[in-house]
């Protein structure tokens, strides 16, 4: 497990695309955490929260910040440019990634760069670009993506909602998840 752990800190690190600055640095860190512990683990989070059971969780009273009043666990990700949250709340399908600070541009480009094109047979549908006024992080911007199979009831959801004020409590917040309609 000491393995994993090292992987997942040395993960935390890598991305595809380079970007100069601090708030770029955060939303590189975002997509690989995002790409590496929800995307590729969205079929089986239960493993995924098996490998993660000798990292140290947050203690269940701060883990319910993150759980959008679920049950589950919240872990800190160690990562040298931010602050970043892995939560998986109990019995859902759901892998939810928050970001107290990065530049949302970039995030919300990374996110469209893993998520615009699925992986074949799958096909990927944008499904929501909304923005709304709100009290606790200002003006944001949801994206959504849905990965199917023509006619299918189950789809892979990918969701990401940006702030760009710097009053924002969290300016990145990023779910996936396996939806039945």
């Amino acid at each position: 497990m000491p393995r994993f752990a090292a992987a997942l800190f040395a993960l935390s690190f890598l991305s595809g695309l380079c970007f100069a600055g601090e708030g770029e640095d955060q939303a590189n860190s975002f997509a690989s955490i995002y790409a590496t512990l929800c995307m590729k683990n969205l079929n089986n989070l239960e493993a995924l929260r098996e490998k993660l059971s000798a990292i140290p969780k947050l203690p269940a009273e701060k883990a319910a910040h993150f759980l959008a009043g679920n049950a589950g666990d919240a872990w800190p990700v160690p990562d040298q440019h931010g602050t970043f949250v892995l939560a998986l709340p109990n019995d859902k399908n759901l892998c939810m990634v928050h970001v107290r600070r990065a530049n949302t541009e970039a995030a919300k480009q990374l996110f469209a760069d893993l998520v615009a094109s699925a992986p074949a047979p799958l096909i990927a549908k944008k499904v929501r670009d909304e923005q709304a006024q709100t009290t606790a992080n200002g003006q944001t911007q949801t994206l959504a993506y849905e990965w199917s199979i023509p006619d299918a009831s189950r789809k892979m959801l990918f969701t990401i909602t940006t702030a760009a004020s710097d009053t924002a409590q969290l300016q990145v917040f990023a779910t996936a998840a396996i939806i039945d309609e």
